[in-house]
């Protein structure tokens, strides 16, 4: 039996700002990416979530088990393959996107497990807590992975810069609190 829907989605307004997606890579931090690194994200992020609703959601809901970390680990891990697959095809992909792309990595999980009832997350605090929280091990596992550009250092230059551009845009900047094996750095 299918489980109903706990709150229904929003009607997206129209406005003239331009498209959703346009909308959200400039929440994000994107706005000071080149147009060339913004069609490169929305590329990797198309191509991961044609995965995420299709041949990965079976394996996505089971191995996350709604948890934040879970979720995180399989973000960073979908993310850093998929740039891998690019530019083993010949694309030369900016590290200055990556976290941006691990949001809407995240963010899209998140949908697929709210949509299947796998996690609860009663409201707009929560649920952005829950993808705060899986955004910090995503890119704890792209520190973790084999890409000889993702450094602790470059890791550290990217949130302060997009942290920096929140600020600059007049962006309220919100904290999630970081699990203690996060600050000892451990994941």
């Amino acid at each position: 039996m299918i489980k109903p829907q706990a709150r229904p989605m929003p009607i997206p307004e129209r406005s003239d700002k331009g498209a959703p997606e346009d909308q959200q890579m400039a929440n994000i931090g994107a706005e000071q990416a080149s147009e060339e690194e913004v069609a490169q994200a929305k590329g990797i992020v198309e191509n991961i979530a044609v995965y995420i609703y299709s041949d990965g959601a079976e394996d996505i809901i089971e191995k996350s088990n709604g948890s934040p970390k879970e979720v995180g680990l399989i973000a960073g891990n979908l993310v850093t393959n998929e740039i891998a697959l690019e530019e083993e095809e010949g694309q030369d992909i900016s590290r200055d996107i990556e976290i941006e792309i691990m949001a809407e990595i995240v963010h899209e999980i998140t949908d697929l497990l709210l949509a299947k009832g796998i996690v609860n997350l009663p409201d707009e605090n929560s649920e952005q807590a829950f993808m705060g929280e899986a955004l910090t091990f995503a890119i704890s596992a792209a520190m973790d992975s084999d890409d000889p550009q993702i450094t602790n250092e470059s890791m550290m230059n990217l949130v302060t810069n997009m942290l920096n551009s929140s600020e600059q845009s007049g962006q309220p900047v919100d904290g999630v609190p970081l699990p203690q094996e996060m600050m000892n750095g451990q994941s």
